[in-house]
C-alpha cells in the first residue's frame, strides 16, 4: 500500500477517531500514513507474538495493516480504535493459526512475555520480575494461543477487563477465568523448568 507523504505535521498529535473522519469524510487518503505508523509496531509486537516468528510476522503485519487501512468505514467508534486494531490482530492471528493446524496435525504455537500481578495465582510478581526475558519467552511458547492473547492485552497493554472483553466479543468472566487459566499454567511451567528461586 503506497501513501501520500503529508507535510501536515499538525496532524500527528489528532486523535484516531478525528483522523478517520477526516480520512473517510473528506478524502484525507494522506492522513492514512499516520494511521499505519501509529499502529504498525503494536500489530507486528502482537502478530509476531502469537506465532513465534519474527518474519512471519512481519508478513501477518502487512495483510493486518491493509485490512485495517481499507475497513476503516467499519469501525463503529464505540469502542476505543486501539481495541478495535487490537481484535483485527488477534482475530486475523488466529484465522492463521488454525489455518496452519489444519494443514498440518503438528501446529506451532505462538510466542510472547508479559509480566503478571500478584494475586492468588501460583505466580508472583517478585519472581517474574527478576527473571531474565528469554527464559520467560521459551515458557510462555508452551501457552495456548487465547492464553497469550489475554495476556497481552491485560498485562504488556493495560487493558481493563471491559475493554479486553469489549475487543474479543466475550464476557469479562470469560476474561477472567482466561487470565486466571494462564498465570496458573505459567505458574506450573515455571515450577518445573528450574527458573524458580
Amino acid at each position: 500500500m503506497r501513501f501520500i507523504k503529508t507535510e501536515n505535521k499538525e496532524y500527528k498529535e489528532v486523535a484516531d477517531e478525528e483522523l478517520i473522519r477526516l480520512i473517510l469524510n473528506e478524502g484525507r487518503k494522506d492522513l492514512l500514513e499516520i494511521i499505519y505508523d501509529r499502529y504498525v509496531g503494536k500489530v507486528y509486537y502482537k502478530s509476531s507474538a502469537l506465532v513465534s516468528d519474527r518474519e512471519l510476522g512481519k508478513d501477518l503485519t502487512h495483510d493486518i495493516m491493509v485490512k485495517i487501512l481499507l475497513n476503516l468505514s467499519k469501525f463503529s467508534g464505540k469502542s476505543a480504535f486501539g481495541l478495535w486494531v487490537n481484535s483485527i490482530t488477534y482475530n486475523f492471528c488466529m484465522d492463521y493459526l488454525r489455518k496452519q493446524k489444519r494443514q498440518k496435525t503438528n501446529s506451532v504455537e505462538g510466542e510472547y512475555f508479559a509480566t503478571v500481578e500478584s494475586d492468588n495465582s501460583e505466580l508472583e510478581y517478585k519472581t517474574l520480575k527478576e527473571m531474565r526475558l528469554n527464559q520467560l519467552e521459551e515458557l510462555f511458547k508452551q501457552l495456548k494461543p487465547e492464553e497469550k492473547m489475554v495476556m497481552i492485552m491485560r498485562y504488556k497493554d493495560g487493558m481493563s477487563i471491559r475493554n479486553i472483553a469489549e475487543a474479543l466479543d466475550t464476557k469479562e468472566g470469560t476474561i477472567k477465568m482466561r487470565l486466571k487459566r494462564s498465570r496458573d499454567r505459567l505458574g506450573k511451567l515455571l515450577k518445573t523448568s528450574n527458573y524458580e528461586e
